[in-house]
């Protein structure tokens, strides 16, 4: 605090330099905190400069793994009108095979209709296709932030991404590198620091003031004087303010370790859960590709075979197409589902899956 004291004598004029009572001065008044305080503000503030760069990197993983996930379901939605388109056209194919039969007195028109039922479906199911991969490409471009009338092209395809680390390896891994948990660790610190200062609030602040003027002197003109002082700012209720605050800032220190541990254990759980939904999509990817898939392909070629020469029935051929169809759907589905749940991962524990096991997150 700056201060000016000015003293005169009269009304009427000024008497600095005539009546030694008069008296101009300067204060300089410094509060200064006891020892300690000023350190643990300066901590206060680093954990919570460090808890908001760490809440930054969370969100920033938080959108990339967003993307991810829509990217895969637009992939998903591009891979469903393909197989779907493709096995349109080879219904098409059995509806005039279809036809033949009735028209030559070897088929029934129940065929032909039931044929012509699920090629409606199947119509049905392109439409509804093509409007969720719109939906899912105006979300991306959302995401991307760009014009809704933005080009976004086509999908490419994905690979199944190799998923080497052991539940042990993963949850270490996320203690270690997970934004969030990291967040909450500095809020940790952080409050910590403040149920010091506030027990360092007990003892009394110093006050230094230092105060040059001149004052007027018997007879004429003025003399130089100075004034230095020290005080104390003595915490009197303790009992009634700062007691208060050691108790309040305890309670948020507890409140913090309790939200840390809710948040430490929340992330084992997600990332636990993502981990074995990865695994079971794996399991049943290699179950689909080398097993199911290529026998309900036999199957349908076998039936197409069968159908023509008459040893199988139309409804039996649709079915096998039906089938086969499904289970191609639901691999790239369990595909998609796969690096959805990565992508969770490496949003929850901090680690690019993608890119090299165990790389540090920023």
């Amino acid at each position: 605090m700056i201060g000016v004291d000015w003293q005169n004598v009269t009304f009427d004029s000024i008497t600095l330099d005539e009546a030694e009572n008069s008296m101009l001065k300067f204060s300089f008044e410094q509060e200064i905190p006891f020892p300690g305080k000023l350190s643990l503000k300066k901590k206060i503030a680093a954990r919570d400069s460090e808890a908001e760069e760490k809440s930054y990197r969370a969100a920033e993983r938080k959108v990339i793994a967003e993307l991810k996930i829509a990217y895969y379901d637009w992939y998903l939605t591009g891979k469903a009108i393909e197989i779907t388109e493709r096995n349109q056209e080879l219904l098409r194919k059995f509806t005039k095979i279809a036809e033949v039969k009735y028209e030559v007195g070897k088929g029934i028109q129940q065929d032909v209709i039931k044929a012509q039922v699920e090629n409606s479906k199947f119509i049905e199911q392109l439409e509804v296709l093509r409007q969720k991969k719109e939906i899912i490409e105006a979300k991306i471009i959302s995401m991307l932030n760009r014009p809704q009338d933005s080009p976004l092209g086509s999908p490419g395809d994905i690979e199944k991404t190799p998923l080497t680390l052991t539940p042990g390896e993963m949850s270490q891994l996320t203690s270690e590198n997970a934004p969030l948990l990291a967040m909450k660790e500095r809020q940790v610190a952080r409050e910590e620091e403040a149920l010091k200062l506030a027990q360092k609030e007990l003892y009394p602040d110093f006050v230094v003031e230092a105060s040059p003027g001149i004052m007027g002197r018997e007879g004429n003109g003025v003399d130089g004087i100075w004034e230095v002082s020290l005080g104390l700012r003595v915490p009197l209720y303790f009992w009634s303010k700062q007691k208060p605050g050691i108790e309040q800032a305890a309670l948020e220190l507890k409140g913090a370790q309790e939200e840390y541990n809710s948040v430490n254990q929340g992330l084992s759980f997600n990332v636990k859960e993502n981990y074995l939904n990865a695994r079971t999509a794996e399991k049943l990817m290699s179950l689909y590709q080398k097993g199911i898939i290529p026998q309900s392909r036999l199957s349908l070629e076998s039936a197409i075979s069968g159908y023509q020469v008459g040893t199988v029935d139309f409804l039996t051929l649709l079915d096998n197409l039906v089938t086969l169809f499904s289970f191609e759907l639901e691999y790239h589905s369990q595909l998609a589902d796969h690096e959805k749940a990565l992508a969770r991962i490496e949003e929850l524990s901090g680690i690019d899956l993608t890119d090299q096991y165990g790389r540090k997150g920023e």
